[in-house]
């Protein structure tokens, strides 16, 4: 656990935002001066190849390579054995990650793209991002917990009220 909080968090809520937002987000700070109809095809373009560079990489988490190793079920020490071992198993549940990787963080590029060009700061872009970080793994399962009691509503209360065929 030492290893996610020293390693880990750290690499997750400040090195990768910064070093994210100078390629994505620093250039369009420097280019737009002001937020105009112009920006905004900068801002969704960064933003799209923001969350298309989402994409890449294993989606296994040192979480899960410690919980396998604390339950017995790794069959190696070394770390990279291990990931692409999870990786290979979990083929299906990797996929999702992906996708939902370049889903969620499409709106974190849009949002500090717009910001970080109408504050003229990469500093704001960073707040964001790391802000966004923290945070998305505490409010995303409350979402998605969210969202399917929405759907469950709603299609039990379109089943009740649709028509039956004969």
């Amino acid at each position: 656990r030492r290893v996610i909080w020293t390693v880990g968090t750290p690499l997750t809520i400040v090195w990768a935002p910064a070093a994210e937002e100078l390629i994505f987000r620093a250039p369009l700070i420097i280019a737009f001066s002001a937020m105009s109809s112009v920006a905004w095809y900068g801002v969704f373009a960064s933003s799209g190849l923001f969350a298309l560079s989402h994409w890449f990489g294993k989606k296994i988490w040192m979480p899960e390579i410690l919980s396998a190793k604390e339950n017995g079920n790794h069959k190696s020490d070394d770390v990279e054995a291990e990931v692409n071992r999870l990786n290979a198993e979990e083929g299906k549940m990797i996929m999702v990650r992906k996708v939902l990787h370049v889903v969620f963080t499409l709106p974190l590029g849009i949002l500090a793209g717009y910001y970080g060009i109408k504050y003229q700061s990469v500093w704001v872009a960073f707040g964001i991002h790391s802000l966004w970080n923290l945070l998305m793994p505490i409010v995303l399962p409350i979402l998605m917990l969210l969202g399917i009691l929405v759907f469950l509503c709603i299609s039990s209360l379109w089943n009740r009220v649709r028509p039956r065929r004969r």
